[in-house]
């Protein structure tokens, strides 16, 4: 998982990555900066928890990843079926190439997760 983390780190815009179970332990990390990597653990398992049922409640089919921008920076989450993937970006970053990257890392995590 590292190796993913890693890879995806080297583009242009990514703060950080990390690989989250579903009951928000963290199964990988890679950040630059200090990163309470057990937090934001727990803090995206619960959103995804929580915004499942509001996807289910309005129709949009599964819940397949979500995107948080603050003032400062964003964060996406995409669940894989196995885990998460959390990835910290700058507030700038180019989300055309980056969407693009981080769905090749879901491909790879989940791989990963099946051997």
């Amino acid at each position: 998982m590292r190796a993913i983390l890693t890879q995806l780190n080297k583009v242009q815009g990514v703060r950080g990555s990390m690989v989250i179970n579903h009951d928000g332990i963290v199964v990988a990390g890679e950040f630059a900066d200090d990163v309470d990597e057990q937090g934001v653990g727990a803090v995206a398992s619960s959103l995804l928890a929580a915004l499942e049922g509001a996807v289910k409640r309005i129709n949009l089919g599964r819940l397949n990843r979500f995107v948080l921008t603050g003032n400062e920076n964003k964060a996406v989450v995409v669940d894989t079926g196995p885990a998460l993937l959390f990835v910290l970006l700058h507030r700038d970053a180019n989300m055309g190439l980056l969407n693009v990257e981080i769905r090749e890392a879901a491909k790879q995590v989940v791989t990963q997760a099946k051997m």
